[in-house]
């Protein structure tokens, strides 16, 4: 009697201690379609630095570069930049990287988009659709999951430019064929923690031109706000044309975040 009461204490104690099993990723994107959480910010109230490395091809020309920027997007175009180290002034890939972040048309809306890892737009968690994707693997912290064939195509169009021409958007089609991925989703937020995309097959953009590797890999961690931000981007893009080969291969990296008064 004494060990059966024992016995009942300690199944008692074992079960209020034990976990409420977590929620499933495919249960919280359902969720989320109906009622999204809170919207990534349209704003970026950090300064941060920023390190770039890149590699471009174009025939027997190989280029590499290195930089490390102190960024304040609040800064107005022209002085949101500061060197910390450059390994070339001259070097045209870095000239050319730097000149996008100063733009006046890159307003802080337009950073913000390319900062943050989640959207500001409250419409685009409708297109989460659990029937959509397969889950992969899965723990208590987050999940990862494959976009079923034509899903993953719809939200990179979703992102793309809306002011692309007829061609281009020919070509973006193309392009949305060819390609498969995947992505991490936080627990229990269903927030965006990364994703990676690769090309299956070549591409003939033109006549004399082919596209033969695309690999995109992006990682992402919280901000102090709460919010998950880029923290890693890499890009590698090879290809042939006019019999010669080019290609561009960047790593990009963001790091002490400091907030802004």
């Amino acid at each position: 009697m004494k060990h059966s009461l024992l016995t009942g204490f300690a199944l008692s104690l074992f079960f209020m201690a034990s976990p409420a099993q977590a929620e499933d990723i495919l249960s919280i994107l359902a969720k989320k379609a109906e009622t999204p959480g809170p919207l990534a910010p349209d704003t970026i109230d950090y300064s941060y630095t920023l390190t770039v490395d890149i590699q471009e091809r174009e025939g027997k020309d190989v280029s590499e570069g290195q930089a490390v920027w102190r960024v304040d997007p609040t800064q107005p175009a022209g002085y949101r930049t500061e060197i910390i180290s450059i390994s070339d002034l001259e070097n045209k890939s870095l000239i050319n990287f730097r000149k996008e972040i100063e733009d006046e048309d890159n307003t802080l809306s337009k950073q913000a988009e390319g900062f943050w890892c989640g959207s500001s737009d409250a419409e685009a968690y409708a297109e989460f659709d659990p029937e959509h994707f397969t889950v992969i693997s899965e723990d208590e912290t987050q999940a990862v999951l494959v976009p079923k064939p034509g899903k993953l195509a719809e939200l990179m169009v979703m992102e793309s430019d809306g002011n692309a021409d007829k061609s281009d958007r020919k070509m973006m089609k193309k392009l949305m064929e060819r390609i498969e991925g995947e992505m991490t989703l936080s627990k229990p937020s269903g927030e965006m923690k990364g994703f990676s995309v690769r090309m299956t097959r070549p591409l003939t953009m033109m006549l004399v031109a082919k596209l033969k590797v695309m690999t995109v890999e992006q990682s992402c961690e919280l901000a102090p706000n709460g919010h998950y931000r880029i923290s890693a981007l890499k890009l590698n893009v090879e290809g042939k044309a006019m019999g010669s080969r080019f290609g561009q291969n960047l790593d990009m990296r963001i790091s002490d975040l400091t907030p802004l008064p």
